[in-house]
């Protein structure tokens, strides 16, 4: 299982099989010079493509395709009628900030894009009201939790009705899949999808009319890749350029938007994890990670929106990230407030379900396990290659490090089903 995932990253980062080999050490192997030279030729090869993913990669559809876990909650609660919807679309995207498809929209950009238009086939007849319509059901569907229908319909509907499928399957893999595998192939299902619009998309940046729609798939692209990386070991993040390709993404979103409120915390979140990976001096030099940048940017996105749990959680694991212990207690302040807001989607309620889940293992961390975070990261991440459990997932409980190591002491050998 170990050696599947990690041929499935490399893959995904487009790096000859032979960088398994040098994943396999940790990056404190290495002395400062020759990881700075790894780093030089990562950036050279995201360069060369502007940090997208162009070729495909395989994925095991039969794992993508299986049974998907349902929300554990009532999907009645964030069910939005046409009307609804409509009127509350900026509140429901003020995170992902997608402009509204109504009919004029779909046809300015159906007509510029034809790739589009060609894509529905030759038995769509131009009625872009009725498209609309049918692309709006499937954000409703996203939006109220039913992920596994809002994929299914929204794939049949061309590049705007996949931007909520696959979005749909980006939360369904990070928070309700039970295996990181399955989680892992998933998202490089979504990551794979950009291959077939890289050409428009880069198009779109070139033309402000279209530039919301290239932020939109610049911020998404940046956080499926993300999410691969929280997965890797810290030299698999450098191996695989998933420090470069998720710095490009963002770097280009704040520079389009600097007031952009998701783009300016993954900035900052990005940060952290490169100042968490290979530290301050070396994460400053090579990799153009700023301190000052964690708290300043954090900063930014709240005086933007300060509603989102997903912001508030990757904040307080960003203060962790960078000052360890020194910052506990106003992380445990920050997983407090997105634990307490109040959701206004499934996506939102899953984030706020999730910060819950972290808050407890890192109180766990911070009470009962008396060695250092470095220590205890790899302890949490030789529990997922071991039991293959996905542990953003929200209907497991928390991973509790103390438990795992006392059980390991004692000899107890561990499964997915423990």
């Amino acid at each position: 299982m170990k050696r599947h995932v990690g041929i499935t990253l490399l893959t995904l980062a487009g790096f000859v099989v032979s960088g398994q080999v040098l994943a396999d050490k940790d990056y404190e192997d290495y002395s400062r010079s020759e990881l700075r030279a790894m780093a030089e030729e990562s950036r050279k090869s995201v360069e060369e493509t502007d940090g997208w993913q162009t070729e495909k990669v395989y994925v095991d559809q039969d794992l993508v395709k299986g049974e998907w876990a349902r929300v554990p909650f009532q999907t009645r609660y964030f069910d939005y009628p046409p009307e609804e919807l409509k009127a509350k679309w900026d509140v429901l995207t003020r995170a992902i900030s997608v402009p509204y498809p109504s009919a004029e929209y779909l046809q300015k950009r159906f007509e510029r894009f034809p790739i589009f238009k060609e894509e529905l086939g030759p038995d769509f007849d131009g009625d872009y009201e009725v498209l609309s319509q049918q692309i709006l059901h499937t954000w409703r569907l996203f939006f109220r939790g039913d992920f596994r229908a809002a994929k299914d319909y929204g794939v049949q509907l061309g590049a705007y009705g996949k931007l909520p499928a696959y979005l749909a399957q980006c939360i369904q893999a990070l928070y309700l899949t039970e295996s990181r595998e399955v989680k892992l192939e998933m998202l490089n299902d979504v990551a794979n999808q950009i291959a077939d619009y890289v050409d428009e998309i880069q198009d779109m940046k070139d033309e402000p009319e279209f530039q919301d729609d290239y932020m939109v798939l610049r911020i998404g692209y940046a956080f499926a890749i993300g999410r691969l990386a929280e997965e890797a070991t810290p030299m698999e993040a450098l191996m695989n350029n998933y420090l470069f390709k998720v710095s490009r993404a963002l770097d280009d979103a704040v520079e389009i938007d600097p007031g952009h409120p998701v783009a300016l915390a993954m900035q900052a979140a990005k940060d952290a994890n490169i100042i968490r990976v290979v530290g301050k001096l070396l994460g400053r030099l090579t990799f153009g990670a700023r301190l000052s940048r964690v708290e300043d940017g954090f900063e930014a996105s709240f005086a933007q929106v300060d509603d989102l749990a997903i912001v508030h959680y990757e904040y307080a694991n960003s203060l962790i990230y960078v000052n360890r212990n020194r910052d506990i207690y106003r992380a445990f302040d920050q997983f407090n407030t997105a634990i307490g807001i109040h959701p206004k989607s499934a996506m939102e309620a899953l984030d706020s379900m999730y910060a819950a889940k972290r808050f407890k293992e890192i109180q766990d961390y911070y009470l009962n396990y008396k060695q250092s975070f470095r220590s205890f990261e790899r302890e949490r991440r030789e529990y997922m290659e071991t039991t293959d459990e996905n542990l953003y997932n929200v209907l497991k409980p928390a991973f509790q490090v103390s438990e795992y190591v006392k059980r390991k002491e004692e000899g107890y050998e561990f499964g997915m089903a423990n």
